[in-house]
């Protein structure tokens, strides 16, 4: 596994960085980061047109990690902000186990109306009135947990959101993978035991730790993750009940991605999250929406793979033109 620094911020060097609260549950705060390019902040004169936005989920297998957990954080998505003078919102949001994936998503939605409804005076208020932005030009995106949620939210809401990327996204949830208990050497990991799950949440019940997280800013549950993947801990959360949640049940009940089209890759020897989920969304896509703008690319690499892909490189380049394309145009 990647040793992750979660002190090294350097890749938004470009950007300064506002957080605030989006929602509060039971005097819990749950926050969001608003990444504002520093060249139309100290611009001399006004941004002459309002702003793109992208809307990106972060990964951590709805465990763990935050909204700026650098590594998390693809480099080339920052540039894709970076050269279109681009926006970026990075919500938190309330994680399993302690909450239910009702609540997790109930918060992602939650982040999208704040986006639409509140983004544009919190980014004029933050610039001094330089910099305007338009949410009509809106760019859904994320990472592994997070390219799950790009996708849910494009499904959820295609007249919003102009086009979706996901890099090596959880899709085929209720596949054994997710929900049965086998040997599964993530990175090459031994198995966790499930007690770590169980002694956790009997902390929680007693109260000897907190029963809402939403921001796990250092990665300190990795290990809760691991053992949630490996012991198909997924299983109590997803389920043949709770299809509205589930990317490949929604396009079978006739959900659609934005017109804007659909950017997925995917390590072909990702230990983590695995590649057939990609294949299964991919043909079921092009088999009910022949005419989606679809594009799936997998090479090869580990869960995560993408740490130092550039938008230069030409897979990115590609991948991304035309969902860049409609986003903007």
């Amino acid at each position: 596994m990647a040793h992750f620094n979660p002190d090294d911020f350097s890749r938004y060097s470009k950007f300064n960085i506002h957080t605030t609260t989006y929602k509060t549950v039971s005097e819990h705060p749950i926050d969001c980061h608003v990444l504002i390019p520093k060249a139309l902040s100290s611009a001399a004169k006004n941004s002459s047109e309002p702003r793109p936005v992208i809307l990106r989920f972060h990964g951590g297998g709805l465990v763990g990690a935050s909204g700026l957990f650098p590594d998390f954080f693809a480099p080339w998505l920052l540039e894709l902000a970076s050269r279109n003078s681009a926006v970026i919102v990075s919500p938190d949001y309330r994680m399993i186990p302690e909450s239910s994936i009702d609540e997790l998503i109930e918060d992602v939605e939650d982040s999208l109306k704040w986006t639409l409804a509140e983004l544009p005076g919190f980014v004029r208020e933050k610039t001094d009135g330089k910099v305007d932005v338009n949410t009509s030009q809106l760019l859904a995106a994320g990472e592994s947990a997070g390219g799950y949620l790009s996708l849910l939210t494009a499904l959820n809401h295609p007249e919003q959101i102009r086009s979706v990327t996901a890099a090596y996204p959880m899709v085929d949830l209720l596949s054994p993978y997710f929900t049965e208990d086998y040997d599964k050497p993530i990175f090459g990991m031994p198995q966790i035991p499930f007690s770590l799950i169980e002694e956790h949440l009997k902390k929680v019940k007693q109260g000897e730790a907190p029963a809402i997280v939403s921001s796990d800013p250092r990665f300190e549950r990795a290990s809760l993750m691991f053992c949630l993947f490996q012991r198909g801990g997924l299983k109590d959360f997803f389920t043949e009940k709770n299809p509205q949640f589930q990317i490949l049940e929604k396009l079978k009940a006739g959900a659609r991605f934005p017109k804007g089209g659909v950017f997925v890759y995917h390590g072909k020897n990702d230990s983590l999250v695995p590649a057939e989920g990609s294949t299964k969304l991919a043909e079921l896509v092009r088999e009910l929406d022949p005419k989606s703008k679809f594009h799936l690319e997998f090479r090869d690499g580990e869960h995560g793979f993408d740490g130092d892909a550039s938008l230069d490189d030409e897979w990115i380049a590609n991948g991304v033109k035309d969902v860049t394309a409609a986003w903007l145009a």
